[in-house]
C-alpha cells in the first residue's frame, strides 16, 4: 500500500473526470494510490478512469453498485483501510470535478508529520468555473477553527488529508446521509483529534450547474442540518442549545450570456 491514498467517488463526471485523475498523478509526492469509486455511471466517466489506469497503476477503479456519494465514500474507506494490502499512513478525498494543486499531498503530509498530536490537516481553495477559470476568492476556511466554531460553518474545507486511524476512531461517516459527508467527517474527527490550518489555496473546487452544491443544495442543507444535530448530541450540549436552520435567499445579476444553464432567470 501506498503512504497515501486519495478518494475520489465518480458519478456522470466524463467531462472533469480525466483532469481531476491527472491533477493526482502529476503530484509532486508520487507515493500515492487514487481509488476511484465508481457509482454506477451511465455516461463515459468510468471508461476514461479506466484507461488512464490502464497507464498508470497507481489509479484503482472500484465499479460498484449504485450507492449514492455517501455509500461510495464509505466504499472508498473500506477498499483504503480494510482491502488493501496494509493500511495507508494518510488519506484524502478528491472530487471528480475539482483539481489539486502540484504540491497539495506533499505540503499537507509534511505539515501532519511536523506535527504528530495533529490527526487532520485542512487548506485554503479557490474556487474555478467549467473552464478552470477562477471565480470570486473563498474565505470559508479563514474563519479561526475549534471544535464548536464547527458546529456552525464548515471551516476545513478543502483539501484535507487525515491519518487513516482517524477515520477508524471517530466512526467513520454516518450511513444515514445521502450528502455533505465532508461535514459529517469533519465534525466526527474534531471530537477525537486537533485539527491544523494550512493557508495555502491547493485545492481547486468547481463551480458549475451539475455539482451537488449547485443541484442539490437543500439537500445538502438538510444533511449538513442532521451532521450538527447528532454531534450536539454526541457531545451532551442537546439539554443546553438545539440548532436553528435559517434559509436565506441570495439574487445576482449576471451577464445574460451565463443564463444559458437555467440557474438564474430574470
Amino acid at each position: 500500500m501506498a503512504e497515501v491514498a486519495i478518494i475520489m467517488t465518480l458519478f456522470n463526471r466524463e467531462r472533469f473526470v480525466e483532469a481531476a485523475v491527472r491533477s493526482v498523478l502529476s503530484q509532486s509526492f508520487a507515493d500515492l494510490e487514487l481509488i476511484v469509486v465508481d457509482d454506477a455511471s451511465t455516461d463515459g466517466s468510468a471508461a476514461i478512469v479506466e484507461r488512464l489506469a490502464a497507464a498508470d497503476s497507481r489509479v484503482r477503479l472500484c465499479r460498484e453498485p449504485k450507492r449514492g456519494v455517501v455509500g461510495a465514500l464509505r466504499r472508498g474507506h473500506e477498499i483504503a483501510i480494510g482491502e488493501s494490502t496494509g493500511r495507508p499512513k494518510f488519506i484524502g478525498w478528491l472530487d471528480s470535478d475539482d483539481l489539486l494543486v502540484k504540491t497539495a499531498i506533499a505540503e499537507t503530509r509534511d505539515r501532519l508529520l511536523a506535527d504528530p498530536e495533529a490527526g487532520l490537516v485542512y487548506t485554503d481553495h479557490v474556487t474555478i468555473d467549467e473552464q478552470n477559470r477562477p471565480l470570486a476568492a473563498s474565505n470559508r476556511s479563514h474563519r479561526p477553527y475549534s471544535p464548536d466554531a464547527l458546529l456552525t460553518e464548515l471551516i476545513s474545507f478543502q483539501f484535507r488529508l487525515f491519518r487513516s486511524e482517524v477515520y477508524t476512531r471517530c466512526g467513520g461517516i454516518s450511513a444515514d446521509l445521502t450528502a455533505s459527508p465532508d461535514y459529517d467527517f469533519c465534525l466526527r474527527a474534531s471530537e477525537v483529534t486537533k485539527f491544523v490550518h494550512l493557508a495555502r489555496p491547493l485545492y481547486c473546487y468547481r463551480v458549475h450547474p451539475g455539482s451537488i452544491s449547485t443541484a442539490r443544495r437543500l439537500e445538502q442543507i438538510e444533511n449538513s442540518a442532521k451532521a450538527v444535530r447528532d454531534a450536539i448530541r454526541r457531545r451532551g450540549l442537546e439539554d443546553r442549545y438545539r440548532l436553528k436552520v435559517t434559509l436565506l435567499s441570495r439574487f445576482e445579476i449576471v451577464p445574460r450570456d451565463d443564463l444559458s444553464d437555467g440557474l438564474a432567470r430574470i
